[in-house]
């Protein structure tokens, strides 16, 4: 088996945005994409379950795809993508598309706020029934789980319903959190639920520049500000065993992405956002392909209950 891209456009909620679908490629029929370089699937896992990654603003899709290597081993198809949109007082970028209207106080948990989601799973049920696609009939999208890093994540965790997502079945999330900026209207360092309705597992890093450095935009007071954990406690509603928090520690909030991208985003914000100890990434994609496998009733040889218990896991909670 050998990874493999394909990529695709569409339009995410009037962004243009360009995505790619890694899927495993069947590497002893090489030949026969000599001189197309469209690899044919390789069929063992197939029908693939979909994991579709929601980008940070301004991190470019390719900080994903060694989560993507690491996922499509275990039988997975995984999305990745850039919209191109508003960001707001910072002009145009990188965007995982995301409604804020849908997040104000009076709007917030009646719609969907992730704009740029169904687009991309209406354009990938397309590509999947396209004769001509390596990936036809291969696609499993009644089995969806949505991941996201930074404001992907916070996009990920509000659209945490299978209503407005279909097929999903389990949401995960690195560096994300669901306290809301005054400016949408919300009162200061309010935490706002989410719907919940499958597994959770939230993911952050004892080291994270970006959260600490974008205090204001929640708050003014002196009070501690660990919004990731406060999500977690106040904002994740569901009990029933199979939502997760996990803190790595010394991991930043780009401890997700290899390489970081340094010529975009706020990795400024952090002393050496390219320096991350492989160990700890290769732990964070233990945790998430674990995670999944265990959401979707897959066979896996890795536990969570184990795997929480690393020495390189500062802080973990269930509920």
């Amino acid at each position: 088996m050998i990874l493999r891209g394909l990529h695709f456009s569409f339009d995410a909620g009037g962004d243009a945005a360009l995505a790619t679908l890694f899927y495993p490629g069947d590497d002893g029929r090489l030949d026969e994409a000599r001189l197309t370089g469209q690899v044919p699937a390789d069929d063992t896992d197939a029908p693939w379950p979909v994991v579709v990654l929601l980008p940070g603003i301004n991190v470019v899709p390719d900080g994903y795809r060694w989560l993507a290597h690491r996922l499509v081993a275990d039988g997975l198809c995984v999305v990745t993508y850039a919209a191109i949109g508003s960001l707001g007082p910072a002009g145009r970028g990188i965007t995982p598309g995301i409604d804020l209207t849908a997040l104000a106080p009076d709007t917030i948990g009646t719609r969907p706020s992730a704009t740029a989601l169904g687009p991309l799973l209406a354009q990938l049920a397309e590509l999947a029934a396209d004769d001509q696609s390596p990936v036809a009939g291969r696609v499993d999208l009644g089995r969806v789980v949505v991941g996201g890093h930074s404001a992907g994540g916070t996009a990920a965790l509000h659209n945490s319903d299978p209503g407005w997502v279909s097929g999903l079945r389990a949401v995960f999330a690195y560096a994300a959190h669901t306290m809301v900026a005054t400016t949408l209207g919300h009162g200061e360092a309010a935490v706002v639920p989410i719907p919940a309705q499958v597994p959770i597992m939230l993911l952050g890093g004892s080291d994270d520049g970006v959260i600490a450095a974008s205090r204001d935009r929640y708050r003014t007071d002196d009070e501690a500000h660990d919004p990731v954990h406060r999500t977690f406690s106040e904002a994740i509603h569901r009990q029933q065993g199979d939502s997760w928090l996990v803190e790595l520690a010394d991991a930043g909030h780009f401890a997700i992405c290899d390489p970081v991208d340094t010529t975009s985003g706020r990795s400024f914000l952090e002393p050496d956002p390219t320096t991350v100890d492989p160990a700890i990434r290769n732990l964070l994609g233990d945790l998430i392909a674990t995670f999944i496998a265990t959401s979707l009733g897959r066979p896996t040889d890795a536990s969570l209950d184990r795997l929480v218990e690393h020495p390189s896991i500062r802080h973990w909670d269930r509920r």
